[in-house]
């Protein structure tokens, strides 16, 4: 199951596995980028069930067309294919702001978690690949998850529902 669930990115990677761990330790499928996701969904995973988790970048994938909003949640949305058990979560514009405008959501602040506070530093840590193993972003996810009312809570309950029921329609 954690091979049909695929990421975007680095830090969508170490997100999403801090939120929801991964049975195998190998983790989820990692993806270079949107397209990516989208074309492993389409071709290798064509009549299994599959999540994508990206970024609402200004790239706009020309095969997302088949999927239809199911819900939105603040900075995150959630879309269904319209015929296969495959959806996607995206995350609005990139995860560094979706970490910034979370945290602050929160009242957390990323220098409590040796992170830089502003966009620019935080990419400078996120868009590298070492960016998987960082503790502190780990720990930052952590707590984020904590607060009931924010979208790391939202996106952790998502994926769980998801994984429990890959082949259901769920309700969210």
């Amino acid at each position: 199951m954690d091979a049909n669930i695929l990421v975007e990115c680095y830090t969508d990677t170490i997100l999403i596995e801090t939120l929801v761990t991964p049975i195998k330790t190998r983790g989820y499928n990692h993806q270079k980028n949107c397209i990516k996701v989208l074309n492993v969904m389409k071709i290798q995973l064509a009549n299994e069930f599959a999540l994508g988790i990206i970024d609402d970048d200004k790239v706009k994938p020309k095969d997302f067309n088949v999927f239809i909003l199911i819900k939105k949640h603040n900075k995150i949305s959630i879309y269904k294919h319209e015929n296969k058990s495959h959806y996607i979560i995206k995350i609005s514009k990139a995860v560094e702001n979706f970490i910034l405008q979370t945290a602050q959501q929160c009242n957390i602040s990323l220098s409590d978690y040796n992170l830089p506070t502003d966009l620019e530093n935080l990419k400078k840590i996120t868009k590298h690949a070492t960016s998987k193993n960082n503790p502190d972003l780990r720990r930052l996810f952590m707590d984020l998850k904590q607060n009931a009312n924010s979208d790391f809570f939202k996106l952790a309950q998502w994926i769980e529902q998801i994984k429990s029921n890959p082949y259901i329609q769920i309700d969210f």
